[in-house]
């Protein structure tokens, strides 16, 4: 009798307790027992072939996108069903079984890779304060905005990064010019929209070229987590002076949409930003170091 895989489980948030621990988890589930399986690694990618086994569910490819593992792809033959997972960068792996109903495999693929990007690196995240809010149910902007920054900070930590957290600044120009040299800078605000818009925009430094990179980095990101519409990447002036540094403000949501109010108060939306907030960071700090090599 065939094993039937009837569920695939991807925890793709910030704050679930495998990414606290630098794993991400794939996990699947069969009807009865886990059948017989093979594993392979094939350019840094893992191939799991469940062995006399058939599917309960769609096959196709199931995103992930959480910094170490890209996607899933599934492909159910006659005989064998194929798991290929897809890395963005070379890892190891390990699997625990447990039986029972459904019977369980988790495949975690170890995340401390991404320490060769991030370590050391310094980054100022802004949650921008607001004494006034014009949130259809009275949500402070600095509520969310505050949450994202710290589950974004939690990331970077977990990879040696070093972020900081600025307390209680009322706009998003930076109070750099300290002691700390930041690679990055990224504020956190919501604002109003006279258009009835609903969605996310990113603004940057029109004054530098790496300001816009991140920004484009980063708007791309957002869209890959975030079911509200991307608004775009937007040029803005901050201050008279000159940053060396790309400093970037992200607008998770509008502020008056109910829409988006809703998303706001939702600790999982939170989290998705928070984790597209830190895959556009690495991706970023990857592109960079690449660009140094070729250079």
């Amino acid at each position: 009798m065939k094993s039937i895989l009837t569920n695939i489980r991807l925890d793709t948030k910030a704050a679930n307790n495998c990414i606290k621990e630098n794993k991400s988890l794939i996990g699947f589930d069969f009807y009865t027992d886990i059948p017989e399986y093979s594993v392979e690694k094939s350019d840094g990618d893992y191939i799991i072939v469940f062995k006399d086994a058939s599917l309960n569910m769609p096959d196709g490819t199931y995103t992930v996108d959480d910094g170490i593992v890209d996607k899933v792809i599934l492909k159910c033959n006659e005989k064998n069903v194929d798991a290929t997972i897809k890395l963005s960068m070379e890892s190891d792996s390990d699997i625990k079984v447990s039986n029972g109903v459904p019977a369980k495999m988790d495949f975690y693929v170890d995340r401390t890779p991404l320490k060769k990007i991030l370590s050391d690196k310094k980054i100022a995240l802004n949650p921008v304060h607001k004494k006034t809010t014009k949130s259809p149910t009275n949500l402070l902007p600095q509520v969310p905005m505050k949450d994202i920054a710290k589950k974004t900070s939690e990331l970077l930590n977990l990879l040696y990064a070093k972020p900081h957290i600025i307390g209680s600044n009322y706009s998003d120009s930076f109070a750099i010019n300290d002691d700390v040299e930041y690679d990055i800078a990224i504020s956190f605000a919501t604002e109003a929209s006279l258009k009835d818009e609903s969605g996310f925009k990113i603004y940057y430094d029109e004054q530098n070229d790496k300001s816009k990179s991140l920004a484009e980095i980063l708007s791309k990101a957002l869209e890959r987590k975030s079911p509200l519409n991307n608004l775009g990447i937007h040029a803005k002036k901050y201050g008279d002076e000159f940053f060396e540094i790309p400093i970037v403000t992200i607008v998770p949501a509008i502020e008056n949409s109910r829409l988006d109010d809703a998303h706001l108060r939702d600790i999982d939306y939170r989290s998705k930003i928070a984790l597209a907030v830190f895959n556009g960071i690495l991706e970023y700090f990857k592109s960079n170091s690449f660009s140094s090599i070729l250079n």
